[in-house]
């Protein structure tokens, strides 16, 4: 693969003395938030930037970064391109960062990843192995597939315990973030971009127009609910990314509009077409999700949304079968946790990383050298600061490898 690093120390300094500059406050410590995800770049191949991303969370209007990038023919075959940046993190979290005659300290606020991605860098089973959940001991069980048919009283998983390997079925090898001093549980937070709206959003509207008889509505009734969308388009304000699109092009969905129908337009699109039922417990998910990834009534209701979770993925155990249970859908029991660790499911979500991947992939022009390309395009849009603020060797090393 071929490998650029950026580095976080030189970048966070220019981002911190551009701070300074503007005269805003510089905080005395700095959350970072770092995501590692796979980006196709083309369809006719498998060739594919890894990039590690990072953006500051306690920085209003901090923009994602760049701190690594691989790319090859398919995914790593080890975690050696994690290594630069395991390293100079750790050093960050222990010394500190310094910029203008000032120590700032460095936190971990979270590492988001979807499910294989996080199960890769984790050194763990994927999630259609028997243990793998990352967030409880709960064996799965195989019905056509690995589903987690137990809603309560699972064991859930702990720094210690993970770090000794006390559940051997659940780990491949050791992580190289096991050198970092987190909590390699609570650091790994649940995607619910990718777990939630990609993830069970989707799979309940598969299962409505494609499922069993029992729960599969009439191609009228999935004609009038893609008429109900689209009517709603003139509605829909600026602030949402995209306007509502019909369900015959539910599987070129982005996560953005399948957020948009769980929150918001769903329960006007399925209201007196899906049977009371089910649209009972959509309702019950809906509000869930909306409590959750709000600060503030996440802050007075994350209780009550967990004991909806729940009673929804009892529903769905009901209604749609045991196959069903899924990991996705497994893993809303534990959303309620992690949005009381983080204050709400925004914060720990991969919207911002996302976007930043399609900019990324299209400043790629050709299949010609793309890691090149993508350097050159970065260098050229680097942010500028003023001569008088610029700090000595804060120039981002070049450093390109080639293994085999």
């Amino acid at each position: 693969m071929e490998y650029y690093y950026f580095g976080i120390g030189v970048q966070l300094v220019e981002i911190l003395t551009n701070l300074i500059f503007q005269k805003d406050h510089c905080p005395s410590v700095i959350e970072l938030s770092f995501n590692v995800d796979g980006l196709p770049l083309f369809k006719s191949s498998k060739k594919c930037f890894w990039p590690v991303l990072c953006t500051i969370k306690n920085i209003d209007n901090s923009y994602v970064f760049p701190v690594a990038l691989s790319y090859g023919l398919s995914k790593p075959v080890n975690l050696d391109f994690l290594s630069e940046t395991v390293n100079e993190l750790k050093v960050l979290l222990q010394d500190g960062l310094i910029v203008q005659q000032k120590v700032v300290q460095v936190a971990l606020h979270s590492i988001v990843c979807d499910a294989p991605a996080r199960a890769m860098v984790k050194c763990i089973k994927l999630y259609s192995g028997y243990y793998g959940c990352d967030k409880c001991s709960q064996s799965g069980m195989w019905i056509g597939r690995i589903v987690y048919p137990q809603i309560t009283d699972f064991t859930p998983r702990t720094n210690q315990t993970f770090r000794e390997h006390k559940n051997k079925e659940h780990h491949h090898s050791t992580s190289p973030f096991c050198d970092l001093p987190i909590d390699m549980i609570q650091k790994f937070p649940i995607d619910y971009m990718h777990q939630v709206c990609l993830g069970v959003m989707k799979k309940l509207l598969l299962t409505w127009m494609r499922g069993s008889k029992t729960v599969r509505i009439s191609a009228v009734q999935i004609s009038e609910v893609s008429n109900r969308l689209i009517a709603m388009k003139p509605f829909i304000p600026r602030c949402f990314a995209r306007k509502p699109r019909g369900l015959d092009e539910v599987d070129r969905w982005k996560a953005t509009e399948l957020r948009q129908f769980l929150l918001y337009t769903g329960k006007i699109a399925l209201r007196n077409i899906l049977p009371s039922r089910l649209f009972k417990s959509f309702l019950s998910f809906s509000s869930a999700i909306s409590i959750l990834i709000s600060p503030t009534l996440c802050k007075l209701h994350c209780d009550l949304a967990e004991q909806m979770l729940s009673n929804f993925v009892k529903d769905c155990k009901v209604y749609y079968g045991e196959e069903f249970l899924v990991y996705n859908v497994h893993s809303l029991l534990h959303l309620a946790d992690e949005a009381k660790v983080y204050g709400c499911l925004e914060c720990c979500s991969a919207f911002c990383f996302e976007n930043y991947l399609q900019k990324l992939k299209k400043m790629v022009r050709s299949g010609k050298s793309p890691l090149v390309q993508v350097v050159k395009r970065l260098q050229e849009n680097k942010i500028f600061i003023p001569e008088k603020c610029m700090l000595p060797n804060i120039l981002p090393r070049f450093q390109i490898m080639l293994t085999l």
